[in-house]
């Protein structure tokens, strides 16, 4: 049991990371896949991330369906997670957000630059989705059924991080929690850059030598000590000293 525990301990963390950094407020959601059943996600029941704890998660099917026997109510948007998971076996993490920073890059003809180090968490590509491409000018912009997560996971290829939902928010995938965390942080401080930045002149942005220089010098080990420092850093800075101690434990019996 304890890869799942340590992925529950990972998701609350996730959880209550990012809301605290504003990645995600009261209506956003974080996942991981289960660790072990690679068909399932875990997801909160609908609940604020700030207050996300461990019996709050449900498991869902790659078609967005509970498993087992549990009636509290899921996020509406849980389809976000499941058609990802499904398009992509190589995301491990999701979040989905409204943070005001980014949306006006979702309603305008301005495409988010990767412009320092960090950017390379989620790349020189960051597309836009339009709910109304494929479903009209009539839904209410929010994924509320498979077909419609599925038109989203599409957006993301098979190498993108983030997709930006036009007049909605975003949604990255990554292959960790603690990845999760780096991306949306990275994602969040270059939209403020960008927007600041973009007042003084011209931008010089990050080559895409650059990035894929940085991604093979940080590599893919989200448990190496250099990685484990910012999970570690923010899950303190939010208040989460136990619960480290415990995935500290757990990961030592493994």
């Amino acid at each position: 049991m304890s890869s799942l525990d340590v992925a529950l301990i990972d998701l609350v963390i996730a959880n209550r990371v990012l809301a605290r950094l504003g990645a995600v407020d009261a209506y956003g959601h974080v996942s991981v896949r289960h660790p072990t059943e690679p068909d399932h996600f875990l997801l909160s029941c609908s609940r604020s991330p700030r207050l996300v704890d461990r019996g709050d998660i449900m498991r869902f099917d790659l078609a967005g369906s509970v498993v087992g026997k549990d009636n509290r109510p899921p996020y509406s948007e849980r389809f976000i997670h499941a058609a990802i998971y499904a398009a992509r076996e190589d995301v491990h993490a999701v979040a989905h957000g409204h943070p005001r920073v980014l949306l006006p890059f979702t309603v305008a003809d301005v495409r988010m630059r990767p412009l320092f180090m960090t950017a390379d968490e989620f790349g020189a590509n960051v597309p836009t989705w339009d709910i109304r491409t494929a479903f009209g000018s009539g839904t209410n912009l929010l994924i509320t059924d498979i077909d419609q997560g599925r038109d989203l996971a599409i957006a993301f290829g098979k190498n993108d991080r983030v997709v930006l939902l036009r007049g909605h928010g975003f949604v990255a995938a990554g292959r960790s929690a603690s990845q999760l965390i780096r991306m949306c942080k990275a994602l969040l401080d270059n939209a403020a850059v960008q927007l600041e930045a973009s007042r003084l002149g011209p931008l010089k942005e990050m080559t895409e030598e650059e990035i894929d220089a940085r991604r093979r010098t940080i590599g893919t080990d989200d448990e190496h000590p250099s990685m484990m420092r910012g999970f570690e850093y923010e899950a303190i800075e939010a208040g989460l000293q136990d619960l480290l101690r415990e995935r500290a434990g757990l990961k030592a019996r493994q």
